[in-house]
């Protein structure tokens, strides 16, 4: 031992010092001193491990977060299992260090029969290789609506979203809407009706990794958030982690959502077509061999045609999409199965005919292809390895119908391509700890232009494009840890290296659970993270203008510490929940445009960017009705987000404009029988901030006296508060069959009440001419609206 110990400390990390102290203190001792301690007890251990895959019999598909209870020769009721655990996103078990002997396996998961199993384990070491398939049956569901941590996990401010009971909430297009789901949990908000992505805890869209099947996407909402870049029917599990995140999640500094895609069903092809009023849909699934599935889900909107066609004389904005999910999966053994994922999708946001003043044509599209291999191996650890290309476009083109160029007038377009490699293991080295382990490694590469003004020709010619290529590679180890019946711990410690500012980062993450009474915990997390890429839009610009920026050797990697607290409690039956939770965040090097910035072609774009801080803290309460026939759940936030930038708002401290100090949202779905079932969300935030003019100035030349242009005089920055933003939303869901198909039928009344919530508000110069015939320049205010009191309704159909 004593030999290994001095190996380590003067040979694997060696130091500048010969300090014991400053090597102790060192990141790379510390994470391989982890590592030290994982692999010895191993080697001393020559247990049997019991692990397998636990799927739905029917369709093949993984069964995320099945109990399992292992009792030693028999079932005994009146006292605890054994051991106890529960299947990971990819429906894996494990229990090890098991000695030689008789026991009995018991699976347990909501929807399905419950299944007991014999084991008789003679050998002294190795793995039993035990797969289960368990068989639905029809139970009135007493699901969880939304779940906080899980039993095994300590993931603090971390909400799992299952499908299923999504379907009842209200959504325009009349699918199960991820994201306007998540929008009405505590601490979640978007800046407008036009916005994309998610504010979470006071950061910006870009610093939520939302990840799809392992691979990244940029923009995962359309526009207004209305529907989700992923399909909800090809989802199976959806995660929200808001903050403090474990060390397995990187690369961004706020939240994650991490989504998993269905494989498809075995038992043989099916799928369902919806035709709605604004859009529709198709999804198919099914088997391609005996081993071997594949499911495609397809969605398309043309709210523009309709527009075109019943309001023609409106100015709100045209808008379509359409998307594609794709996963094909191919069971290579019973411990090994083979994915590829893919998916596609593409926004336009464009003006109608008529506008007067400025002609806008706003587009982003996501494309992703990713390998991924999983399997079981025999020295009780699970694997995980993916190879995902991404590509991402946005264009935002903002142009003036004057002869002369306006301050109007914007043109970005940004193109990213990723590659991305990474190898993840579960190890599960004792019945108390599982340890998790992954290596990552991704090559960027950046197709730029920014200016304030726009020609057709700046999209044809590649040579005044700024083009930027990075690589970033990260290391990290986390422990999930028990010890005893009321502490749970996960400490963990990631390692980044990114190319431009070669230097390597260091981030620890710890969170805790304590059991202070029963069904009463107390959670806490500290976490420090690091970003890599930064996401810029022009604040005086109402539509969206995203143009996402390297860091280089000018701009710094933006960091990122936060620090959260809270209490939890459930009643005996676990049919309510109530949290209240605290959190503050410590934000370094972030980015946006100067006020006086000129994007001149040929010039990099880092040279118009200033460099601030920023903080965010808050409360959130929530209460959640987890089961019954009615359910939902009542959020409230109370938040503060603050920035202070060098050369921006006269270095003063601002607030942002999504920092909204009050949110609240009522969420409530009534299963009235079997076929009819309810749904009503009702949302309320504080109006977000604006920066508005006070006055206007000229300037005279000297000798004739002749007005030059005319120059508003603005307020402070966001100084201004637009009116509050609320919203009522219902839905109506009725099952029946269309001859032999299972059908539904529904009808979404959005913005019942007809709410005109403003999402841009500006002062435009109107040129005047008196009685005299004098021409002067008038400061007129002008607001915008979107998205009235729409009703929408549409069939889908099962086959």
């Amino acid at each position: 031992m004593s030999l290994l110990v001095h190996f380590i400390f003067n040979k694997i990390a060696p130091n500048t010092t010969n300090s014991l102290e400053a090597k102790l203190k060192s990141p790379r001792t510390i994470l391989i001193a982890l590592i030290f301690l994982l692999v010895l007890p191993r080697a001393q251990e020559t247990n049997v491990t019991i692990s397998g895959f636990v799927t739905d019999a029917t369709t093949g598909e993984a069964l995320i977060g099945t109990n399992l209870l292992l009792y030693k020769d028999k079932v005994d009721t009146d006292n605890p299992p054994f051991r106890g655990t529960i299947t990971n996103r990819y429906g894996f078990y494990a229990f090890p260090k098991i000695s030689q002997g008789k026991y009995v396996l018991i699976t347990r998961n909501i929807g399905y029969k419950t299944l007991a199993v014999e084991l008789n384990v003679t050998v002294s070491e190795g793995t039993l290789q035990n797969n289960i398939r368990l068989v639905p049956e029809d139970v009135e569901l007493e699901e969880i609506v939304i779940r906080g941590e899980r039993e095994d996990e300590i993931l603090i401010s971390k909400i799992d979203v299952p499908t299923e009971t999504l379907k009842q909430l209200p959504s325009l297009s009349g699918e199960v809407d991820i994201f306007k789901s998540l929008q009405m949990l505590p601490g979640i908000q978007v800046a407008s009706e036009l916005s994309t992505g998610l504010y979470i805890r006071g950061g910006s869209p870009d610093q939520t990794l939302t990840l799809v099947d392992g691979m990244i996407l940029y923009n995962a909402s359309h526009l207004g958030n209305f529907t989700s870049t992923f399909n909800s029917n090809a989802s199976q599990d959806i995660r929200l982690i808001k903050g403090a995140l474990p060390a397995e999640y990187g690369g961004r500094l706020s939240s994650v959502v991490d989504i998993k895609l269905r494989s498809g069903t075995r038992e043989k092809e099916s799928g369902s077509i919806g035709i709605g009023t604004v859009n529709s849909f198709i999804n198919i699934e099914g088997p391609l061999q005996e081993n071997s599935t594949f499911m495609i889900a397809g969605r398309i909107m043309y709210y523009d045609f309709l527009r075109k066609s019943f309001n023609e004389g409106s100015n709100t904005p045209l808008y379509n999409y359409y998307d594609l999910n794709g996963k094909f999966t191919y069971e290579l053994s019973d411990s090994d199965i083979l994915s590829v994922s893919a998916f596609l999708s593409k926004d336009n946001l464009y003006n109608p005919d008529g506008v007067k003043n400025l002609n806008y044509d706003i587009n982003w599209q996501n494309g992703a292809v990713n390998l991924n291999w999983y399997q079981a191996s025999e020295n009780s650890y699970f694997t995980n390895t993916t190879i995902s290309f991404v590509n991402y476009e946005f264009k935002s083109i903002l142009n003036s119908n004057l002869d002369e160029v306006s301050t109007s007038d914007f043109f970005s377009h940004s193109k990213l391509t990723d590659i991305i490699l990474k190898k993840n293991f579960d190890i599960y080295w004792h019945q108390n700890h599982t340890a998790k382990l992954g290596l990552e490694f991704t090559f960027h590469n950046y197709d730029l232009i920014a200016s304030n003004f726009y020609d057709p020709r700046l999209e044809l010619d590649s040579d005044i494009r700024e083009k930027r290529s990075s690589q970033e590679s990260a290391l990290y180890l986390q422990n999930e840890s028990q010890f005893g019946e009321r502490l749970k711990t996960n400490i963990g410690l990631r390692a980044y290296y990114f190319s431009e500012s070669r230097k390597p980062k260091f981030e620890p993450r710890v969170s805790f659970s304590y059991k202070l009474f029963e069904h009463f915990n107390f959670n806490g997390a500290y976490s420090l993270a690091h970003q890599f890429l930064h996401l810029f839009s022009r604040e005086d610009k109402a539509l969206p203008t995203d143009l996402w920026y390297p860091s280089t050797r000018n701009l710094e990697p933006s960091s990122s510490q936060q620090v959260v607290g809270g209490v939890e409690w459930t009643n005996n039956s676990g049919e309510y929940l109530v949290s209240l939770e605290g959190y503050y965040r410590d934000m370094q090097n972030l980015y946006e445009f100067k006020e006086d910035n000129d994007l001149e072609l040929g010039q990099d774009i880092d040279e118009q960017l200033t460099k601030g801080e920023g903080e965010a803290y808050g409360a959130e309460f929530f209460i959640n009705k987890r089961a019954g026939k009615l359910n939902g759940w009542v959020g409230y936030t109370l938040s503060w987000t603050r920035r202070l930038f060098e050369n921006v708002n006269s270095n003063r401290i601002f607030y942002p404009r999504y920092d909204r100090r009050h949110d609240i949202s009522l969420v409530l779905a009534y299963e009235v029988s079997d076929q009819l079932s309810l749904g009503m969300t009702w949302v309320y935030a504080t109006g977000q901030g604006f920066t508005l003019p006070l006055g206007q100035f000229q300037f005279s030349t000297s000798f004739t006296g002749t007005k030059n242009d005319v120059f508003l005089d603005y307020t402070e920055r966001n100084g201004y508060k637009l009116e509050a933003y609320h919203k009522l939303d219902l839905n109506l869901n009725y099952k029946f069959h269309l001859g032999s198909q299972a059908s539904e039928f529904y009808i979404n009344l959005h913005n019942v009440y007809n709410r005109a919530n403003t999402f841009a508000q500006f002062v435009e110069l109107e040129e005047r001419t008196d009685s005299d015939g004098n021409k002067s320049f008038v400061p007129v205010m002008k607001k915008l609206t979107l998205f009235p009191f729409i009703p929408t309704a549409g069939l889908k159909i099962n086959f």
